[in-house]
């Protein structure tokens, strides 16, 4: 799905403050996983709890998170877990964008 400019740079914001990241580029959906993969990446090598933390905060289904960490590699884990946090920021900018213009 393509998503507006807007609602990627909404959730990118997001993200960013949640990953306490210094700058997340929010040009394509794609760009922005590959982002929060490399972090989530680094979370699972050097703090599982964050993670988990940002899970929550985030409001990530947790049966989705276990899915996502069954799979056969770090990287496949990291890839999974990264595209069910997008997805749920950009529903969250989603929601934000619908009932800011009411």
């Amino acid at each position: 799905m393509s998503y507006p400019q807007a609602l990627l740079s909404s959730a990118a914001r997001q993200l960013q403050r949640v990953f306490e990241a210094d700058h997340l580029q929010a040009s394509s959906e794609e760009e922005l996983h590959q982002q929060v993969t490399r972090m989530v990446q680094q979370l699972l090598r050097q703090n599982l709890n964050h993670l988990l933390h940002i899970l929550y905060r985030i409001d990530v289904d947790e049966r989705n998170v276990k899915r996502a960490m069954l799979a056969a590699s770090e990287g496949e884990v990291a890839e999974n877990i990264a595209r069910l946090i997008v997805e749920r920021e950009l529903l969250k900018a989603q929601i934000r964008f619908r009932y800011s213009q009411n």
